[in-house]
């Protein structure tokens, strides 16, 4: 009788503990579908309002309001899933995207707000506005982790680890109720199969549309950062391409965008067949392609590849391609450096193919370095407006101190090949990581070279740090061999990295930094420049005194 009442009293208290674990787990399982259909839903409507917005730039049509307006809503529903329901990360990717989506919606509205058959009314300033948030998005989203097949996979295993327990359980502690255990747990098993199953099937079909272009069923940018994420992770050699469509707008104004779509979807399949056995085509947005190559192969080989798959013509329409290249060894292991170095060649190939456009490839190169690595447009304005004071003090010219101005402020443009974590490090640098370093103003001057007018400005950047007494890099140059804008960024460069606080130092004093200056004079920085320097340095004190003395009296 006691042997009974305490099977009962195990078989009871086990039923009570497997009531719990289930519930847990059900729990667990309901977040995670919360969480990924929210995040899919965001990934799709900000894919829907990317398409959209582009077709509508042009010209109102009733259909894309409706798909945006649709999209908005599927968008803010969506982040509100994810932040209340879903877990941690995606609730502070939720929060983090908010306000970008606030910035969006007057863009939005303002197209909303446009009779049908009218012109988009957007100025360039507020489309660019709207592809910078809508990239952004798309970046943040692509972060979540873990994505939405680990999450479910995560909490399918974590319930088939509390099936396990509790049948081993069953099997130990109630020797008397085996038989209904046995039960319990093959129905169990039974149930957690067919869930498995459905659910495999779920994850599957999310997981190739979450990385899928819905247009040219292509892989999407998503499935790009993965496949690089993971052939990086090996050291394989790859190379990387991006490419953007010229001729593609003026296509889309004059046979209307579904034959603007049909061009895009015949030209992703010749891509796709053109990088068949060798790598993988993506489209990562608009009519942006992207190529990753498997194996080592010549840039320009690349390049010939594809503008080939890209490129189509007809009665009344001619379409080629811009191309920008970039080799994995120049930008580490860091998959979304190596995307922006491509993307920068890129534009830098569609600007020298249209001269007028090089002022704003200016804008965009600084716009895009700041983006990467916030906090550096500050630095190099200041270095590039002390470099100029010592271009007049050295008696430059107009011109010459021109060139050293869009150098200052282009000589750490190298850094959006360079990781993060290296930049922001809190400490020295291993070995690794300078050799990694020491490329940037390789890179930067790689980058500048492809546009006509800033061709000066790359030779400037190339040297911007190299030592009077031969130990700079990359080249090793000495003395005068070193370009004089070079000597003056390098100085400038060296004052407002000691002055300004960094992760890694402290801010020093002006006084103490006048002095390491005078003191590195002749082994790491030219005299002439540092005396020009500290002359120019003076005159600005002096002004700034007299205005301050102006100001007290007028006041």
């Amino acid at each position: 009788m006691a042997g009974m009442s305490l099977a009962v009293l195990a078989l009871g208290s086990l039923a009570v503990w497997a009531a719990i674990a289930t519930q847990n787990g059900a729990q667990g399982l309901s977040q995670a579908g919360v969480q990924t259909s929210g995040h899919l839903r965001a990934v799709q409507a900000l894919s829907i309002i990317d398409t959209s917005s582009d077709k509508l730039e042009e010209r109102i049509v009733q259909s894309e309001l409706a798909k945006l307006r649709r999209s908005q809503r599927v968008l803010d529903d969506a982040l509100g899933r994810m932040e209340h329901g879903g877990s941690r990360e995606a609730s502070r990717l939720a929060r983090q995207a908010a306000p970008m989506v606030r910035q969006l919606k007057p863009a939005i509205d303002e197209l909303l707000s446009r009779p049908q058959g009218a012109d988009s009314g957007l100025t360039s300033a507020r489309e660019e506005e709207m592809e910078v948030i809508v990239r952004g998005l798309q970046v943040l989203l692509t972060d979540l982790h873990p994505d939405p097949s680990e999450l479910l996979t995560t909490k399918l295993e974590a319930v088939t680890a509390h099936e396990h327990t509790v049948r081993g359980t069953a099997f130990v502690l109630i020797p008397l109720g085996l038989g209904g255990v046995a039960a319990c747990g093959w129905l169990l098993s039974l149930y957690r199969r067919r869930s498995e199953a459905t659910m495999r099937a779920s994850i599957d079909a999310t997981a190739a549309e979450a990385r899928t272009d819905a247009l040219t069923a292509l892989p999407n940018r998503r499935a790009l950062l993965e496949e690089l994420e993971h052939r990086t992770s090996t050291g394989q050699d790859l190379l990387l391409a991006v490419a953007d469509l010229n001729g593609f707008k003026r296509y889309n104004d004059t046979f209307g965008h579904p034959a603007g779509d049909a061009l895009l979807r015949r030209l992703g399949l010749k891509l796709a067949a053109a990088c068949e056995g060798r790598g993988m085509a993506a489209r990562i947005g608009g009519d942006e392609f992207c190529v990753l190559l498997f194996s080592a192969v010549a840039a320009h080989e690349t390049r010939a590849l594809v503008r080939e798959a890209l490129s189509d013509e007809g009665e009344g329409f001619r379409i080629t391609a811009a191309v920008g290249v970039a080799e994995l060894s120049e930008s580490a292991h860091d998959p979304e450096a190596a995307l922006c170095l491509a993307d920068a060649r890129m534009y830098a190939a569609k600007v020298s193919a249209h001269p007028s456009m090089e002022d704003g490839m200016f804008v965009v190169l600084t716009r895009m370095l700041d983006e990467r690595h916030p906090g550096l447009g500050g630095h190099v304005e200041e270095v590039a407006s002390l470099a100029v004071s010592c271009a007049a003090a050295l008696g430059l010219s107009a011109s010459e101190a021109g060139s050293v101005r869009r150098a200052a402020e282009l000589h750490d443009l190298g850094k959006v090949a360079i990781p993060t974590a290296i930049l922001s490090k809190n400490g020295p640098l291993n070995d690794e990581e300078w050799e990694f370093m020491r490329r940037h103003s390789i890179i930067g001057e790689r980058i500048l070279a492809g546009v006509p007018s800033l061709e000066g400005a790359a030779s400037l950047v190339r040297s911007s740090h190299e030592r009077w007494d031969g130990g700079g890099y990359p080249d090793g140059l000495v003395g005068d061999e070193i370009p004089i804008g070079s000597r003056i960024i390098c100085v400038a460069d060296a004052y407002c990295a000691m002055t300004e606080e960094r992760v890694y130092a402290r801010a020093r004093s002006v006084k103490s930094t006048r002095q390491e200056l005078r003191d590195c004079a002749g082994t790491q920085f030219d005299p002439a420049v540092v005396t020009a320097f500290l002359a120019a340095l003076d005159r600005a004190d002096a002004q700034a005194a007299v205005e301050a003395s102006l100001a007290e009296a007028l006041a």
